[in-house]
């Protein structure tokens, strides 16, 4: 089933929300969340999410990256146990 295009943008501005917390400070952490989060939509947003990247991409050289709002809330912080805690 395709998804409409509000349905879209929001795929498309959860995945720039994603995306912004990974260019700050970039860490393995980060890329595993991203993966997490993907995971964890439902699956005609995930079938989505390659189109929504090269999207992402082609406003990012068009210059219009800034107009797509971040959405969405970020998961929870992972509970760190022992030395690091």
């Amino acid at each position: 089933m395709a998804l409409s295009e509000e349905d879209e943008l929001r795929v498309e501005g959860e995945l720039r929300r994603m995306t912004l917390e990974l260019r700050h400070r970039p860490s393995q952490e980060k890329e595993d969340r991203i993966g997490l989060e993907v995971s964890l939509l439902a699956q005609e947003d995930r079938e989505f999410v390659p189109t929504a990247l090269l999207r992402l991409l082609v406003r990012e050289r068009e210059g219009t990256l800034e107009e797509l709002e971040p959405q969405g809330t970020p998961l929870p912080r992972r509970k760190r146990f022992g030395f690091f805690g």
